[in-house]
């Protein structure tokens, strides 16, 4: 093609996208697809906490979740297209999944609309109707306590009907225009001194009608896509939103785009909408609950299309098994936040590890990538790992443990806490797998070695426990239960450290030749290096 038609082209193409807000769209769309999202939705939490005491099943828990860094990893998958996607991905990362057939549906699910562009992005466009800020609010409207109505409200029809007569009576009885302005600088003081809350709960109803009409379009893509259940729920769920939608059939028609210019002057001169809101919010509560299944299943196709958009990111992903044993099999795994992620595997059959290792070694984010897979896993049914077997247990970490000023609990206690929770928790067959990392390191010596040995033996007896530490006088101490792992440095390579896992107990000490590399005085490189030695015959004479 000549270069001038190749140039007269793309230029029909850009004011074509300037001219259509959905070329625009999906310009927009294109662009963010399979990139880390920089999307900031301060109420991606709001769903879940409504309805967390409500759910019988495990969920990962708050410190876990935190020492884990979770809400940074949320920050980047969630490129949902509105708040409820937002609310629904994260109440899944915070929901165990129990059943591995849904985890596998979903799975099928990311890989179809990966694959298929043009459903993919027609559900993107529909979703994108919902990207209010508002809509965040619609969960309280429907999984929190019902709005109460203000007795005020029942008044307000009757208001309106005075403003009606008025605007009658000025041709027909002659009366003075100056009656008809007193009725509209009334309306303006009701307007404006009502609380802010009852003008948002207005927009949140006027959210609840826009959902259903999204709800509605996605129900015609069911035909195209099998693999997508909630497109075939939805369509389920017509008659169900059809009465919803006729109890919010008063405000909706006052949205409507093409009656605009008369609905400005309806809400100002008559109170329309508020009397729209007085009719309907009571009919509304009465039928909020029909609205759950449209809020999950809307969420849920968002939710899917960002974690698709995730995966296509991150291309190296699997499927996991989910084993009724105590089975640990991670090959190939990475950590999501590592922007030159190192591939680690491990191997557990009913047997606890125990990885040793100075700082920066690896040690404490390679428990971090097993955590953090075991919950994508049992959750969103995905690892990041060429290949994963995961025990069917929820999991719990203490990672990071820091001194709480307001609670003036110190970092040892904050941790007791933790690892007590940890034994009762074992006990009882709640959850199977503990991430410990340098247990009870602010204590001494000798009651360190003491406590964190009775500890590990006690919980590994009913549990799977990934534990971390600088102690490798522990390593021949929990030869029974817990296979050896370590990580080394290398004063030999730049960087020091390759973050490669190994199996077995370290033989070299390289710590103290790092010293030379980084211009020690020899007399302390050796001195060092003596007292070592002196230090490991003392340990090994106990």
């Amino acid at each position: 093609m000549p270069v001038k038609n190749i140039f007269r082209n793309n230029h029909v193409h850009k004011w074509l996208d300037v001219l259509s807000s959905k070329r625009k769209k999906l310009a927009q769309l294109r662009a963010k697809w399979a990139k880390p999202s920089e999307k900031n939705c301060t109420q991606a939490n709001r769903y879940f906490n409504l309805t967390r005491n409500k759910h019988d099943g495990a969920i990962v828990d708050d410190k876990t979740w935190l020492d884990l860094e979770f809400p940074k990893i949320f920050s980047l998958i969630d490129s949902t297209q509105s708040p409820i996607g937002s609310q629904v991905l994260y109440r899944k990362l915070r929901y165990y999944n129990e059943n591995s057939n849904n985890l596998a549906e979903q799975y099928a699910a990311y890989d179809e609309l990966r694959i298929n562009t043009q459903l993919r992005e027609s559900i993107q466009l529909e979703l994108a109707n919902l990207d209010f800020e508002s809509n965040a609010y619609i969960a309280d409207y429907i999984f929190a306590e019902p709005p109460v109505k203000p007795k005020y409200l029942a008044l307000l029809p009757w208001w309106g009907l005075v403003c009606v007569l008025t605007l009658v009576a000025i041709p027909v009885l002659s009366w003075s225009i100056w009656i008809w302005l007193s009725t509209l600088a009334i309306n303006a003081i009701i307007i404006f001194r009502l609380p802010p809350l009852f003008h948002r709960n207005i927009e949140i109803l006027n959210g609840c009608n826009q959902m259903l009409e999204v709800a509605d379009s996605l129900s015609f893509l069911s035909k195209q896509a099998p693999l997508l259940p909630q497109l075939v729920m939805l369509a389920d769920e017509t008659d169900k939103r059809n009465s919803v939608k006729l109890a919010l059939s008063w405000l909706s028609f006052l949205q409507k785009p093409l009656l605009a210019v008369f609905t400005v002057w309806l809400k100002i001169i008559f109170l329309a909408e508020l009397i729209a809101y007085a009719q309907t919010i009571e009919r509304f509560v009465e039928l909020r609950e029909k609205l759950a299944t449209t809020f999950n299943l809307v969420g849920s196709l968002d939710a899917a299309v960002a974690i698709a958009s995730y995966l296509e990111l991150h291309p190296d992903h699997c499927q996991p098994v989910i084993s009724d044993i105590t089975q640990l099999d991670i090959q190939d795994g990475y950590h999501p936040l590592l922007r030159k992620p190192v591939n680690n595997s491990i191997c557990l059959h009913e047997r606890s590890a125990l990885i040793t290792g100075s700082n920066m070694a690896g040690k404490t984010t390679f428990i971090k990538m097993l955590g953090i897979n075991i919950i994508f896993g049992r959750t969103l049914g995905f690892c990041l790992a060429s290949k994963a077997t995961l025990p069917n247990s929820s999991v719990m970490a203490s990672i990071r443990n820091e001194h709480s000023v307001e609670s003036g609990k110190s970092n040892y206690f904050a941790e007791l806490e933790a690892i007590r929770s940890f034994i009762v928790n074992a006990e009882s067959g709640e959850c199977k797998i503990f991430l410990i990392d340098e247990l009870f390191n602010g204590t001494n010596t000798v009651e360190r070695l003491a406590i964190a040995r009775a500890v590990l033996e006690s919980i590994s007896t009913s549990a799977l426990v990934l534990a971390t530490t600088h102690d490798v006088e522990l390593q021949a101490d929990l030869m029974s239960g817990y296979d050896q792992f370590y990580f080394q440095e290398d004063p030999n390579i730049e960087g020091y450290f390759d973050w490669q896992i190994r199996p077995g107990i370290a033989k070299n000490r390289n710590a103290i030749q790092l010293l030379a590399r980084e211009g020690f005085p020899k007399e302390i490189i050796a001195n060092a290096s003596a007292y070592a030695i002196k230090y490991a015959e003392s340990f090994s004479a106990d």
